[in-house]
């Protein structure tokens, strides 16, 4: 329905108006319940809920079947294929967005946002830090993509009234080891490498256990030529972990390896921290694209967050409030075609 809606140039003006658009209070209740409680209440058994969920979830989110049901949804249908690649890394879709934009992008590390007024109109000063010291820019319009969470900000906010504060909750540390080695089979039960048959593993909330999951990875894009590398062979493994591995540890999952490239970031939020859902409007302009990644976490839901940023801002600027926070849309929708 999203997708319909913005064609529609329809936009929302919170977290909780965008998901009433599309699925009602259901939605919304889905981000204050766990994944685990909505499932055993339609009737999926603890069994599996303990067996297959909170494995998909340790490997998408890296937490347990307490994260809000939503949330849990969204980790729950990445994990039956047909999902996409971005051969390259995720990074090149921003670098291919900027060019198509023409964007004039300024190399630097912005600090935060102090509010001026010019002819009764809001008027926003970035403050910003690069190789030669500080700057700053004036703009009529804000929008801000970094979390304004304790654990992700280092950014201040001058002359607002009232003022805008950090927003409670914490964010999920996840390290991603890719590891070109030949796997230890028997420690997972296979004597024989060559009878070992997955390609991936996923773990149970197990006390103790030091990885989330790993995966035998190859290219994304595959040529009729391209095998598979045998379970005897070495090969590429991607090891998710909260904490980094040890000698100790790579030694139990790998019988011996070339190389191990360490990679450790604030992946995604931390979801039993914070019960309630960021705003989208900070201010008359300034708008908050990152608090869409406490309903769910994903490429596909951070884009649909930043076309409606783009959608509400564009409504708000030229006053076509008719486009805004509008109910019945699928009846307005199909009234308009």
């Amino acid at each position: 329905r999203i997708y319909k809606y913005q064609a529609y140039g329809y936009a929302f003006s919170s977290l909780e108006e965008l998901l009433r658009s599309l699925g009602g209070e259901a939605f919304v209740n889905m981000t204050q319940r766990s994944v685990a409680e909505s499932l055993l209440e339609v009737g999926v058994t603890q069994r599996f809920v303990d067996d297959v969920i909170a494995a998909v979830l340790r490997s998408s989110y890296g937490q347990s079947v307490l994260v809000p049901a939503f949330a849990g949804a969204m980790s729950l249908a990445g994990a039956q294929g047909s999902t996409w690649a971005v051969e390259g890394g995720n990074k090149l879709v921003c670098s291919g967005l900027l060019k198509l934009t023409k964007a004039n992008v300024i190399p630097a590390r912005v600090t935060g946002v102090s509010l001026h007024s010019s002819e009764g109109r809001a008027l926003y000063q970035v403050h910003y830090e690069d190789g030669e010291g500080q700057g700053s820019g004036f703009y009529d319009m804000v929008v801000l993509t970094a979390p304004l969470h304790p654990s992700r900000s280092n950014f201040t906010f001058q002359n607002f009234e009232p003022p805008i504060a950090d927003f409670p909750g914490a964010f999920q540390p996840t390290v991603t080891s890719v590891v070109h080695g030949y796997l230890n089979s028997s420690y997972f039960g296979f004597p024989d490498p060559k009878l070992f048959p997955f390609a991936s593993i996923l773990t149970t909330d197990t006390p103790d256990l030091f990885f989330n999951a790993m995966d035998n990875i190859c290219p994304v894009n595959i040529s009729s030529a391209f095998r598979r590398k045998q379970p005897q062979e070495a090969a590429v493994w991607r090891v998710l972990s909260q904490q980094p591995l040890d000698k100790q540890q790579l030694k139990t999952l790998f019988r011996s390896y070339y190389s191990v490239q360490v990679t450790e970031w604030q992946a995604y939020p931390h979801y039993d921290s914070a019960k309630s859902l960021p705003p989208i409007v900070l201010h008359d302009n300034l708008f908050y694209l990152s608090g869409v990644e406490w309903v769910a976490s994903s490429m596909e839901m951070i884009a649909v967050a930043a076309k409606n940023v783009a959608l509400l801002a564009y409504n708000r600027w030229y006053q076509d409030l008719e486009k805004i926070d509008q109910k019945d849309l699928m009846h307005k929708v199909k009234t308009e075609l």
